[in-house]
């Protein structure tokens, strides 16, 4: 890897990073001025249209075989309509700083998925970021058995649920990816995030004056165009460049860049819970790189 391609990718995921950091407080501060299924109608019609247009000016096939029809509207719907709507409920519950870093949880949620259903080899590195994980998310959770109320359940849940239906858009697209160009799949669970949600607006119409706020408007750009799309391009040339695994552990910082953020435009600061738990679970995501490499290195 010549150090030049790889100072480039490094720069390039760190964009990437910034802009998915970004991304939470665009939803955080929009989700007060729009209905979560408005929110998601547009997003996913920007991108379906930005997708629509590089496949069609690259001349990318865009024939689907009939066996995956299935598969691509139901990733469609978990990747797109659940995820994102989950997300943007979770983050008007919690905040976009706690949202982010319990995010680092999907990780690890994908391997217990992979070791009960799967039939993944078992490891004590892997057992081991399963647990200490688990302790990370009750830490940042902040549950008080003894006073049960004073935990946002609500909050945490959609925000589980959401980590849930990324992890199984996940699974779900890699069964078909191979026979398909990304931005072709993309393209179609855009499509169907749109179809899903788009129709909506009729029933929560969007006044013009909503739209032509600054911020309003600016994180529509956010989400639609930078999160849905330019940062998936960048993520490609990351990966190209530096990896699948370095270009992963980098997004392990995107609660970083979210804390920031929020920090310096809106001076929220995260409770100590909130930060020793972001901090285990980032510690159990290397411990599972670390595991996933052991595991490679062995089957090679």
């Amino acid at each position: 890897m010549k150090a030049k391609g790889k100072t480039s990718g490094i720069i390039a995921m760190a964009v990437v990073v910034t802009i998915y950091g970004v991304s939470y407080i665009s939803r955080e501060v929009i989700s007060k001025y729009l209905e979560t299924i408005v929110i998601l109608g547009i997003q996913m019609t920007i991108m379906a249209i930005l997708f629509t247009v590089y496949n069609l000016v690259k001349g990318n096939s865009m024939k689907l075989k009939k066996k995956d029809i299935p598969y691509i509207i139901a990733s469609g719907l978990f990747g797109t309509t659940f995820y994102h709507g989950l997300t943007i409920l979770s983050i008007t519950s919690i905040g976009a700083t706690v949202s982010s870093l319990l995010f680092g949880f999907a990780a690890v949620f994908a391997l217990i998925v992979e070791i009960l259903l799967f039939h993944r080899k078992k490891t004590k590195l892997g057992i081991l970021s399963i647990v200490i994980s688990l302790v990370g998310v009750y830490i940042l959770m902040g549950v008080k058995f003894s006073d049960l109320a004073s935990t946002n359940f609500k909050g945490y849940a959609l925000c589980l649920l959401s980590i849930i239906s990324w992890v199984v858009y996940c699974f779900l697209t890699d069964k078909i990816s191979e026979g398909y160009e990304k931005t072709v799949l993309l393209n179609y669970q855009a499509f169907v995030g749109a179809i899903t949600t788009l129709p909506f607006i009729l029933l929560y119409p969007v006044q013009i004056d909503v739209l032509a706020k600054p911020e309003v408007f600016m994180n529509l750009i956010i989400l639609g165009i930078f999160n849905s799309t330019f940062a998936y391009f960048l993520n490609i040339y990351a990966i190209k460049k530096i990896g699948v695994t370095l270009s992963n552990l980098m997004l392990d910082f995107l609660p970083v860049v979210t804390i920031l953020i929020s920090l310096i435009l809106y001076r929220t600061i995260p409770t100590w819970n909130q930060i020793v738990g972001g901090i285990i679970i980032l510690i159990s995501v290397f411990l599972l790189d670390k595991d996933q490499r052991n595991v490679e290195a062995e089957a090679a």
